[in-house]
């Protein structure tokens, strides 16, 4: 282990405090972290990175390279494949916010990272969908007899009314909700706060969810919405995931379901039935509209549909054969 080697290792341990200060998801610390020492672990493999000096622009391009061309496997069954765009930008993001600590702390000159320029990622229209009848057949298996499930019925009806983000749903507040108005606060990234419309069907599940439900549920005087059946206290992703792709197991749905489907299916579902696009991206709470477009994009199945009602040749049965 090289002297710049330990070095980092400790400003990461450093800054992995200065975060928790600030108030940050351990979640949010736990990815800054394993990003940078990760970087860490490529320095002390650079013969010519000896000190913090050598921690320049140039360098960090030749760690962006290395990053482009890295193979990643996310589980053993998984073919080898190079980190995504996106998946780069991430880690370049964590190395801006990490040498700008740096330089704050008077440990660096300057923020070699600033002048890195994010790798241009490709915006696709998520492949996995939930149809309508889909979407009903999950919601029709849930149990309406148990607290549990009361809890899981809430979730899916908040979560396809709203399409927020898995995140912003388990970090939701009793006082963030106000269903005499059926309107839900919502705290976002980058702690934009935005309010959102709850549907009759949601509103009808929170209530009683709150009623039946969550005083069964919860232990002592907790402020989450959304709580656990093991301890009583806020639900995590552990403990909701599973019953869901029960559910959709149940429902005969073969595609993989994740909380953030949910998302995917609300805003698409929205955009068919003719919402404007800005209302959708307000709901979603992306900052830019080109975020949203994304779900404008027409996918394989609906373009087959659409040249078999429309094309001339689809149209004619009366086709010459041969």
């Amino acid at each position: 282990m090289n002297a710049l080697h330990q070095t980092l290792r400790q400003w990461v341990q450093d800054f992995g405090v200065d975060l928790r200060r600030r108030d940050y998801a351990e979640r949010t610390i736990h990815s800054y972290c394993g990003s940078l020492l990760m970087f860490a672990a490529w320095v002390e493999q650079q013969a010519d990175l000896k000190t913090p000096g050598d921690l320049t622009t140039s360098a960090l391009e030749k760690y962006q390279m290395h990053l482009m061309l890295r193979p990643t496997v996310q589980n053993r069954r998984a073919q080898a494949r190079t980190m995504t765009a996106g998946g780069r930008n991430t880690v370049l993001a964590h190395l801006r916010s990490f040498f700008r600590y740096l330089k704050k702390a008077g440990r660096l000159l300057g923020n070699p990272a600033l002048e890195l320029e994010n790798s241009r990622k490709t915006k696709r229209l998520p492949r996995n969908i939930l149809s309508v009848p889909e979407v009903a057949r999950l919601l029709a298996v849930v149990p309406r007899q148990s607290p549990s499930g009361l809890r899981d019925l809430a979730v899916l009806e908040v979560l396809y009314s709203t399409g927020v983000r898995r995140a912003e749903l388990l970090g939701l507040n009793l006082q963030d909700l106000r269903l005499s108005e059926s309107m839900l606060y919502v705290m976002g990234k980058g702690s934009k706060e935005r309010v959102v419309p709850l549907g009759k069907a949601a509103t009808e599940a929170l209530q009683r969810y709150l009623k039946e439900s969550r005083p069964v549920l919860v232990r002592g005087d907790h402020h989450a919405l959304f709580v656990s059946a093991c301890h009583g206290g806020r639900l995590s992703v552990d403990e909701i995931v599973p019953p869901i792709r029960n559910y959709a197991k149940q429902a005969r749905i073969k595609k993989k379901v994740n909380l953030h489907l949910f998302r995917h299916t609300c805003a698409t579902h929205l955009l068919r039935g003719g919402a404007d696009l800005r209302c959708i991206q307000t709901l979603l709470g992306h900052s830019e509209l080109s975020t949203t477009a994304i779900y404008t994009r027409v996918d394989l199945t609906d373009l087959k549909k659409t040249l078999k009602r429309c094309h001339p040749r689809e149209k004619d049965d009366s086709q010459p054969a041969g």
